[in-house]
């Protein structure tokens, strides 16, 4: 190549990439669908759209009760005819939510705003380094995390778990069947909202088993965990602990009693969420 044509060829190569910088610059940026949520980045979605376990095929519930139906949408499975109705057709979660806890003090720890897509947020971050706490779907437990120990020898104080207490009596009291159901009812509005955040390719209840799976498996170790303050922030003094991701964190500071509650359940959960049955 002369001089010539290579001057030719670099002026060319300058105002193809001016070119398309301009129009990323003036293309029209699609609104956000979902209000006043800025997620982490997702993983990478899989390119291949493949179900792992079996989901509801079901048009998405409205999202405000429908005058014109009056009939009530029984949440039991067959071999529990005796749990209570909590929600009717046509009626959004922060309703549903309402009836199901009827009351409870425990109804004060959510957060109902956008709550599908706060949940979804949420539960797609729990295996991450970092939660986007702005976006959680409950409140965060009151109070500050409190050390006890030496100033050498740093370890978790046991008051610390007592703000786990109500956390743990809401997810013991609600009955298993109930919240399947509920979450096979509305299943739709939580894969919308999970493709929202990317995931074209994916199933949100693949994702939860996914997660459910990597939150089981938290070390278990005894009361207190050893700390250390290298600056002004307390970590765990054991590294294996501390490379943990935020979910597993969280069971870390419930204490292990509470900690081997919660894993408890969550294997019953996902025995339930690897068995779905279509609505009926």
């Amino acid at each position: 190549m002369n001089r010539t044509s290579l001057i030719i060829f670099i002026l060319f190569s300058l105002f193809v990439a001016f070119g398309i910088a301009t129009f990323y610059q003036t293309k029209p940026i699609k609104e956000a669908t979902i209000a006043n949520i800025k997620p982490l980045p997702p993983p990478k979605p899989h390119k291949n759209r493949i179900v792992h376990y079996r989901v509801p095929k079901s048009e998405p519930p409205a999202s405000t009760p429908d005058p014109g139906k009056t009939a009530a949408t029984a949440v039991a499975s067959p071999a529990t005819k005796t749990l209570p109705i909590v929600f009717k057709s046509g009626q959004s979660i922060q309703e549903t939510i309402k009836n199901l806890l009827n009351g409870k003090a425990a109804y004060k720890l959510f957060q109902l705003d956008n709550f599908i897509q706060k949940l979804v947020v949420t539960i797609d971050n729990l295996p991450e380094k970092l939660l986007p706490t702005a976006h959680l779907p409950i409140t965060a437990p009151a109070g500050k995390f409190l050390v006890a120990g030496t100033a050498e020898a740093p370890q978790g104080s046991s008051e610390n778990y007592k703000r786990y207490n109500s956390y743990m009596n809401l997810i013991e009291t609600i009955e298993p069947d109930i919240a399947i159901k509920i979450y096979t009812y509305y299943y739709p509005l939580f894969q919308s909202s999970f493709e929202q955040l990317g995931y074209k390719n994916a199933y949100f209840n693949d994702r939860l088993v996914s997660v459910i799976d990597h939150l089981i498996v938290t070390p278990n170790p005894p009361d207190p965990i050893q700390f250390k303050q290298p600056l002004l922030l307390y970590t765990y003094a054991d590294l294996n602990l501390e490379k943990l991701s935020s979910g597993q964190k969280i069971l870390l500071r419930m204490g292990q009693e509470q900690r081997l509650r919660a894993i408890a359940i969550l294997v019953k959960y996902r025995q339930k969420l690897t068995n779905l049955r279509p609505l009926q």
